[in-house]
């Protein structure tokens, strides 16, 4: 089962995903993509994004089982914030 949100961002794309890249290399994830669309994984989950003006629509196709989905949900948050 996949599960699908979006998080506004301010500011210039490139530094944010930039920046996200550096937080989910540090965290033992990663981020492939560019400020259009890509990919990320880490820890057992694994999804999509893609961005839209300010906003990045994530989709989360893979989890644990043993982690619920606002875990998940705030923890990619704040990659893309």
């Amino acid at each position: 089962m996949s599960k699908s949100f979006s998080v506004n961002f301010t500011g210039d794309p490139t530094s944010l995903f930039e920046r996200a890249r550096k937080d989910a290399t540090d965290n033992g994830a990663q981020i492939t993509g560019d400020t259009n669309k890509g990919a990320f994984s880490g820890r057992g989950v694994e999804g999509s994004y893609t961005v839209s003006g300010n906003t990045v629509n994530i989709t989360v196709d893979k989890k644990p089982m043993i982690i619920p989905w606002s875990l998940v949900e705030s923890q990619l948050k704040q990659f893309f914030q």
